[in-house]
């Protein structure tokens, strides 16, 4: 694992796009799932409206975010060894904040679990 966080190879990087990019796409999934019971709001101000329609949240959160992994992923190809090593960096930052989100939505999904078994 930790072989996998220091690489900052073209491949690796990659990968960290594409493990990015599958965490924000159960970001809003969860989200909408969470929504979808009555008992939570959207916690994130930037997209409490868009998550009030189903095809902006698409857009905002599915195909916006493929096509800019993507372009920056070709860019990446051209890209320096420092500038690989930085975005690495950046990556394995947005990667754990991504998954401290995704973490967060199933501690919510196991707390509705309770709340519906033990308390309705």
């Amino acid at each position: 694992m930790s072989t996998f966080v220091k690489n900052y190879s073209l491949q690796n990087i990659k990968y960290k796009l594409l493990l990015l990019y599958l965490l924000n796409v159960t970001d809003i999934l969860f989200t909408l799932l969470l929504l979808s019971t009555g008992f939570y709001i959207e916690a994130n101000l930037l997209m409490a409206k868009a998550v009030q329609n189903i095809f902006v949240s698409f857009v905002l959160k599915i195909l916006l975010p493929a096509a800019l992994l993507f372009y920056i992923y070709v860019r990446m190809r051209i890209a320096s060894e420092k500038q690989l090593k930085q975005s690495n960096t950046l990556l394995n930052v947005a990667t754990a904040v991504y998954a401290i989100i995704n973490i967060s939505h199933l501690v919510w999904f196991l707390l509705y679990g309770f709340f519906v078994v033990f308390l309705c």
